[in-house]
């Protein structure tokens, strides 16, 4: 007889696991003021709430040299959240993002927040905005940074931050009137007026990403972890809809509901599933009409699917 063993390994420094999930505080500290960007300093320095995303190579939310996409544009000229919260969504029903990560602003800058998320072995890239405000279309960020290498989580990142025009308006001042691009250029790192000073451009900050804890999953099998999902039944639902669950191996499992817009609705199941099928029932009759998303995580897989409440 073959002994199956589950080992949860709990650790604050870099893990080695073929198959694990992390827990990370980003903090965007940022130094954006008057003294290190004198040129026409704005009032109200600030910067809009964090958004990005956990998600795996074929995720691109942005990237230097390309141009921005509906969300990017509106997170970058408004601080809006809305669209790209919906982009990073539809990413994650195609399974290519593990989690929606969204967190608050700094009210005034200088100034700090933090934000703690989790990442996932299969989805070992972080991509995070927030808005220069005001501006016409300014904004800092990371793209598809690496915290897991395949081998070990890194223990820390430290990222500087500068200032990246989206390419969406042509205003040249933080408080220059709307002028729309027509057509939009290229996402560009500003390295000109007005954050060049001195003869050196200034950086606006940092994100600090620094490693909480590990869950390192150790068997010799990985296999036997697998999940698979089925649709739910009926879709659309019209009040209760069941969809089973088959589970490979013993592990944590938690089902979990969310709407477009990355809010989870519903927690279905949280807890420690055996092996085989089950049948889990989603109550959906206090829910607006509209679409959802279904994702269950395993103890190294996640799988997700759509559902349509009427």
């Amino acid at each position: 007889m073959r002994f199956l063993l589950i080992a949860f390994v709990f650790l604050p420094i870099a893990a080695s696991a073929q198959f694990s999930t992390a827990t990370y505080t980003v903090t965007f500290e940022s130094t954006w003021s008057a003294a290190t960007h004198p040129d026409d300093f704005p009032p109200d320095p600030h910067f809009s709430g964090l958004i990005g995303a956990a998600h795996d190579a074929t995720a691109i939310l942005w990237e230097p040299g390309g141009f921005a996409s509906p969300g990017i544009e509106d997170m970058a000229e408004t601080g809006a959240k809305t669209i790209l919260e919906g982009e990073i969504n539809t990413f994650l029903g195609a399974g290519s993002v593990f989690a929606l990560l969204s967190g608050g602003g700094i009210a005034t800058s200088p100034g700090s927040v933090s934000l703690s998320f989790d990442i996932n072995s299969d989805y070992p890239l972080v991509s995070l905005v927030s808005m220069v405000a005001p501006s016409p279309d300014w904004f800092v960020g990371v793209n598809s940074l690496e915290l897991f290498d395949g081998t070990d989580w890194s223990p820390r990142e430290t990222i500087t931050l500068f200032a990246y025009d989206a390419g969406t308006d042509s205003g040249i001042m933080y408080t220059s009137p709307d002028a729309d691009t027509q057509p939009a250029g290229p996402i560009v790192m500003i390295d000109g007026y007005p954050f060049f000073y001195n003869g050196a451009l200034v950086d606006v900050g940092t994100f600090d990403f620094v490693l909480d804890n590990v869950v390192a999953i150790e068997d010799e099998n990985p296999a036997a972890f697998d999940l698979r999902l089925s649709p739910p039944y009926p879709n659309p639902s019209f009040g209760e809809s069941m969809v089973r669950l088959d589970v490979g191996g013993l592990q944590p499992v938690r089902v979990e509901l969310f709407d477009m817009l990355g809010r989870r609705v519903r927690m279905i199941h949280e807890g420690v599933l055996g092996v085989g099928s089950h049948q889990l029932s989603i109550t959906t009759d206090d829910l607006p009409s509209g679409a959802y998303v279904l994702r269950v995580s395993g103890a190294q897989t996640s799988r997700v699917n759509r559902l349509i409440v009427q």
